[in-house]
């Protein structure tokens, strides 16, 4: 069997994660009252101005661009700020997980971090952060085999199939090599 290796996306993590990356400045903006989506954006673009993946779209004031390992993806800024204040709170963290039926105390676990913390505020963002270092966490003491599947066409119909689009995708990283039949073609 022949094994392909993926693009590293430690580049596109590194700007989401570390200190200074987009989820610390999200949580920044967050404790000040008067920060908006626009100032929000604004502190990305000066952030970032020199990173090859992080780009500003030429119509737009608030949105930027992530070039991702299979292509570039666009985010708005407009109600990010608001999506990270809704946390929830710890005590009724604390009581949904003490509940007797074993699914709803599963969807609320304690959190690691409660006991070391001095504020009760924890972001949407922090919290997505620690998943995903548990995540990589445990991708990184596996050995994973990905499948990978390759879309002939963006409007996803039958029969059609997209030269540029195609090549693209093999070019993000397959992790297998595709053998193609010659009859089939």
């Amino acid at each position: 069997m022949m094994y392909r290796t993926f693009l590293s996306s430690n580049v596109f993590l590194s700007c989401l994660q570390k200190p200074g990356g987009i989820i610390a400045l999200l949580d920044e903006a967050c404790m000040f009252p008067r920060s908006t989506h626009e100032t929000f954006a604004q502190k990305l673009y000066q952030t970032f101005k020199d990173n090859k993946r992080f780009s500003k779209p030429k119509l737009s004031r608030t949105d930027f661009t992530i070039c991702h390992y299979a292509g570039d993806v666009t985010y708005q800024t407009e109600l990010f700020l608001d999506k990270n204040k809704d946390y929830v709170v710890s005590e009724h963290q604390a009581l949904l997980n003490a509940s007797e039926c074993s699914f709803v105390s599963s969807l609320f676990p304690p959190s690691p971090e409660e006991s070391s913390k001095t504020t009760k505020f924890s972001s949407i963002g922090s919290s997505f952060k620690q998943q995903l270092q548990a995540l990589l966490e445990t991708l990184s003491a596996t050995e994973p085999h990905y499948i990978r599947c390759v879309k002939p066409n963006n409007a996803l119909k039958p029969g059609i199939f997209e030269n540029q689009n195609v090549l693209q995708q093999l070019r993000c990283g397959v992790s297998f090599y595709i053998l193609v039949n010659p009859s089939f073609c």
